[in-house]
């Protein structure tokens, strides 16, 4: 197919990699200026958690209706309005004044940016061979780390320099701008051959597939260890006597050891042909051992070099399994289907924060919330091995 085999293809990937990271942004940029805004508006803790629990309700809600969009309408008019929605409430944020307000506005900057990664599957997938897949994704999950690094530091830079106002709006802007670029460099491909989705299609693709009903599963496992290590991890190294600096520096080499794996993981698959289903089981083991060497590591150099490894090894899968949604869907509907598989995943990443909260506030330590998590991820091992005519890459 020609426009696979084109090198405008990588310029795309790259458009598509600023259009991911910047639902990081808008996502992320509350928190270096959450502090400030707390005191101005007025706000308890529980109030300005909520703001990114409001996020997170939008997000999930356009999952699937996003993706069903991407393949019905098109992407680039998905994309643009998409992007435009949520740089338009993320602006809105600059202007509030009440928690009602804010809380609104996060719910809608979620609804916009819940379409993203569907629309980014169809691209990828029209665009790029199977066995280009890997590494395609691999570059578009840089997004997620790329994004939280940026609205840190232009959050808190911005926050010094003018106001947390201001924060906001230039990361709405960014947002904006990028929506005009999607509307103006992305092929607005549509589902092919008279195929007309709708909100039930990718549902019932995923659930009448059994491979794809094994990268769900699968990922939902991996993703609820990843959130897990996410939210709780800094938590854990204070609780060692580390620094809010020490514990964020170890984090900051788990996150450079993850976009290290992410960028390698397609390249390592495709060089060496090997098995997705053989290589997945593997990292999922070694993933689990290292989440096990993590939590009885005491020792801050030994920390160092264990969270580079750690966040490596954490981030290998991501894009294999985005990979597989598109090698498993029937031609035109990979964005239908990854937006019930994206739901899916991001179920996960909403109920491993609380429950492993729970298993730590229950026990009153931090070895039982490493443990669960090994034993959580290796259930997805399980998935994998159901996985049926997996053959080696070419």
């Amino acid at each position: 197919m020609e426009n696979k085999k084109s090198a405008g293809r990588w310029l795309i990937l790259l458009l598509l990699l600023a259009s991911f990271a910047v639902t990081f942004m808008t996502r992320f940029v509350w928190s270096p200026v959450s502090k400030t805004v707390m005191g101005e508006l007025n706000l308890n803790n529980v109030a300005a958690g909520s703001f990114m629990s409001a996020f997170f309700i939008g997000y999930v809600i356009t999952q699937i209706p996003g993706g069903t969009l991407a393949d019905r309408i098109g992407v680039r008019i998905t994309l643009s309005v998409g992007l435009l929605i949520s740089g338009a409430a993320t602006v809105g944020m600059s202007w509030i004044s009440s928690f009602g307000a804010g809380l609104a506005l996060r719910v809608i900057t979620g609804l916009g940016a819940g379409v993203v990664m569907s629309c980014c599957t169809k691209v990828i997938s029209e665009n790029f061979e199977q066995k280009d897949r890997g590494i395609a994704f691999g570059i578009l999950l840089v997004g997620p780390t790329l994004g939280l690094t940026l609205a840190n530091k232009m959050g808190a830079a911005l926050l010094t320099a003018y106001s947390w106002r201001t924060a906001f709006r230039a990361v709405g802007y960014i947002a904006i701008a990028i929506a005009v670029l999607a509307a103006l460099f992305i092929r607005n491909t549509k589902s092919k051959g008279g195929v007309k989705p709708n909100l039930l299609t990718g549902i019932r693709i995923v659930f009448t597939t059994r491979n794809l009903i094994c990268v769900c599963f699968g990922g939902f496992f991996y993703m609820f260890l990843n959130l897990g290590v996410s939210t709780w991890a800094n938590t854990y190294l204070n609780n060692l006597g580390m620094s809010a600096n020490q514990a964020a520096n170890i984090m900051t080499i788990y996150s450079i050891g993850g976009v290290i794996g992410s960028l390698l993981t397609g390249i390592i698959v495709r060089s060496f042909h090997l098995s997705m289903k053989k290589y997945l089981i593997v990292v999922y083991v070694l993933i689990s051992v290292f989440t096990v060497l993590f939590g009885n590591t005491t020792d801050t150099a030994a920390l160092f070099i264990i969270g580079f490894l750690y966040g490596f090894l954490t981030y290998l899968p991501n894009a294999h399994l985005n990979a597989l949604v598109t090698k498993y869907t029937p031609s035109g509907l990979s964005a239908s289907t990854m937006g019930v598989q994206n739901c899916v995943f991001q179920m996960a990443s909403i109920l491993s924060p609380m429950i492993v909260g729970g298993i730590v506030d229950k026990t009153g330590n931090f070895s039982a919330c490493w443990i669960t998590l090994a034993i959580v991820n290796l259930a997805g091992v399980i998935f994998w091995s159901f996985l049926k005519g997996e053959q080696k890459t070419a």
